[in-house]
């Protein structure tokens, strides 16, 4: 569903053709300095609250944005049974405040965040 790097300074994400559809990018990249706080999720799915605008299987996969009441603006590309990452940025950078993504190397992709230099 995505692709994630991390280089040159930069978090990018590539999402899957298909899923294009529903994010309305292909991409997104935000610098790694902006990146403010960044946390394991078991359950993405369940992160991933208000109002949407794309792909929702109930229990299954949500892919595309979503808005919670209180405006925070998240980039969603989650799906059952893989763990995820919240990416909490600083401001609203790349039209999102945070970004929920279901990654395989899930902790392996929290460290090296960690690790990179602001």
């Amino acid at each position: 569903m995505i692709q994630v790097e991390i280089r040159e300074g930069a978090l990018t994400v590539f999402f899957a053709p298909w899923a294009r559809l529903f994010t309305r990018t292909g991409g997104v990249s935000v610098p790694v300095a902006a990146i403010r706080e960044v946390h394991n999720l078991d359950r993405p799915l369940a992160a991933a609250t208000g109002l949407h605008s794309g792909l929702l299987v109930s229990g299954f996969a949500k892919v595309g944005t979503w808005t919670s009441m209180t405006g925070v603006k998240r980039l969603v590309a989650a799906r059952r049974g893989v763990a995820g990452l919240r990416i909490v940025l600083n401001g609203r950078l790349s039209g999102y405040d945070e970004l929920i993504l279901s990654v395989e190397n899930a902790e392996e992709i929290r460290r090296h965040l960690r690790a990179v230099p602001a």
